[in-house]
Parts: structure tokens; C-alpha cells; sequence
């Protein structure tokens, strides 16, 4: 199994000159076959790799990529150009090469990602990952396989199809964590798209998580949530930039305004001339999946553990 994260200008600091990065391989509590760090968008290159090869010398990590060194071949193997990110006047691809390249570079059979915001709360240990390996050898409708999070505004709903040996089966995908049979990740899956990708973040245009929902949503396949394990997502900045207030320039509003409506205009085009809607085709599902219901999250999971 190989264990993947990332960096980029506003966090690496965060990441590399303290401790983080161990706490977050350590509270996995599983033995990885690799251990990454994918450095994307960072001004200082010569002193961030300073401190990642100083990791890689503690035996923190095995190796660190540079995603911008691989570009062209990362997106020439998934068939994906890099004007696609684009989307409503954003650009995705600075959320989504972090991920890509841990999927490009992964060796291990499974692949355990984080994004550096993220990590598991103390105590939480690593049997919900065999456990979820398990369900997925039994079950190939499962795709992905995260443990719950903490902060509930990250999804309005849970789209629930049914519970088992405390695991959420769901139709959704966060890039926050996930764990992935390598090889299923590796393939032509980044084209797809499903209406329902369109909840996520307009700023963010088209990025991985949008293509990942899209293929599971085109093709039946769900993720598994387990219900009783937690990890924190925190907001993670550099020091200097927690506290700077950035006030929002009229370009930005204008951006902002203009991208809503935008969106807004193309969603019920897609609508109303195309047909698309939010519904999924359960038929695809294995039987048993087609009562599908949407339940708050907050009636999902009234406390977290160690809260």
C-alpha cells in the first residue's frame, strides 16, 4: 500500500518544517510500501526541496515529485488536456495535479491519499483500511473507500444507499481522503461527465473530484464511508498567512458574479434542452442498491469520536 500527500505555496511550510508530516503517516498505523510527497505551485523551489530532502533522509518519506516535472506526461497518460480544467472562469488543475500524480506515480496495489489539510484523529489506528480492502474484493461496485469526516459542512447530504459492517455506502467523492485500488485508478476515467458533479466548487472549475464523481456516477459505482473512524480537516496555511484578511478586489467580485451566472445559464441548458438531471441510474447497482435515500449527515453521525 503506498501512502500519498501534497504541498503548495500558501502550506508546505506547515508540512515540512515541523512535524505534521509524521503525525499524518504515523496515525495511519499501517506499514506502506512507499511514502510521497507531491510538491505542486511553489515559488522557492531550491529551499522546499531542501526540506523535502531532508525528510526523505529522516526516512519520513521514500521520495517527493514535483508534479510540475510531469505534467505533460501525467495528463498524455489520462488523456486530458490541460485547457479542460478550465470552467466557468477558473482553473481546476491546480487542485487536481497533486492527486493526479500520486495516481501517475503510485506502486503500491492500493493507494491511501490525503491532501496535507487532512489527517487522521489519534487513536483512530488503520484496521478500517483492511476492512475496506475486504469489502472492495467482495464488491467491485465499490470503488473508493475514505473514513468519516469531522467537519460536516463539507457535504450539505450523505446520499446513502445502505449501511454494512459499519461502512456508509454512498454516491459521492471527496479528494480529502480516499483509498483506491491503484490499478482502477490508473485508467482513461478523467472524461466522464454526470450532471451531479456540478455541487462541486465553481471557483475550483473542472477538477479531479468533479471527474472522479462523474466517472462513478456514469458508470454505477459507489464509496464506502466508515462510520465509526474519523479524520480532521483544518484549515492549513503558512505562518505569516493564517491571520491576512484578503479583501476582495473588484476584479474578483466581477469574476465571482460573472462565473455564477455562468454556471448558472449552462446548468439549465444542460437541464432543460439536454435532459440531465441529479437522479442516478440505480439499475447499474448490484441488487439491494436501488433504495437509495438521502439522509442529512448530521442525523448520519451525532458526535465524532474524541470530540
Amino acid at each position: 500500500m503506498s501512502f500519498f500527500t501534497n504541498c503548495y505555496e500558501n502550506d508546505w511550510e506547515r508540512v515540512l518544517k515541523g512535524d505534521r508530516l509524521e503525525q499524518m503517516i504515523d496515525r495511519c498505523e499501517l506499514t506502506f510500501y512507499e511514502k510521497i510527497l507531491i510538491i505542486n505551485n511553489v515559488k522557492d523551489r531550491a529551499t522546499v526541496e531542501q526540506y523535502a530532502i531532508n525528510a526523505v533522509n529522516r526516512k519520513v518519506i521514500d521520495a517527493y515529485y514535483f508534479a510540475e516535472d510531469h505534467m505533460d506526461a501525467i495528463l498524455a497518460k489520462y488523456n486530458i488536456t490541460r485547457e479542460s480544467f478550465k470552467l466557468d472562469f477558473f482553473d481546476g488543475y491546480y487542485y487536481s495535479i497533486g492527486p493526479l500524480t500520486a495516481a501517475y506515480f503510485c506502486k503500491g496495489q492500493y493507494l491511501l491519499y490525503f491532501t496535507c489539510d487532512c489527517m487522521m484523529q489519534e487513536g483512530a489506528g488503520g484496521s478500517w483500511v483492511y476492512a475496506a480492502i475486504e469489502e472492495m474484493k467482495r464488491n467491485r461496485y465499490i470503488f473508493v473507500a475514505n473514513p468519516m469526516w469531522t467537519d460536516f459542512t463539507y457535504e450539505a447530504e450523505l446520499k446513502i444507499i445502505k449501511t454494512s459492517n459499519h461502512f456508509i455506502h454512498s454516491t459521492g467523492f471527496s479528494d480529502q481522503c480516499f483509498l483506491v485500488e491503484t490499478e482502477r485508478l490508473q485508467g482513461d476515467i478523467y472524461n466522464c461527465y454526470n450532471y451531479g458533479s456540478e455541487k462541486y466548487p465553481y471557483y475550483a472549475g473542472e477538477l479531479f473530484e468533479k471527474r472522479m464523481y462523474s466517472y462513478m456516477a456514469t458508470h454505477g459505482l459507489i464509496r464506502i464511508t466508515r462510520d465509526d473512524i474519523f479524520y480532521d480537516h483544518v484549515k492549513l496555511l503558512n505562518e505569516g498567512l493564517m491571520d491576512v484578511q484578503k479583501s476582495k478586489t473588484l476584479k474578483v467580485v466581477v469574476k465571482r458574479k460573472a462565473a455564477t451566472w455562468k454556471r448558472w445559464c449552462r446548468k439549465a441548458v444542460l437541464r432543460r434542452i439536454f435532459g440531465h438531471t441529479k437522479q442516478l441510474d440505480y439499475s447499474h447497482f448490484e441488487s439491494g442498491y436501488t433504495n437509495a435515500v438521502i439522509v442529512p449527515m448530521a442525523k448520519v453521525v451525532l458526535a465524532p469520536s474524541g470530540s
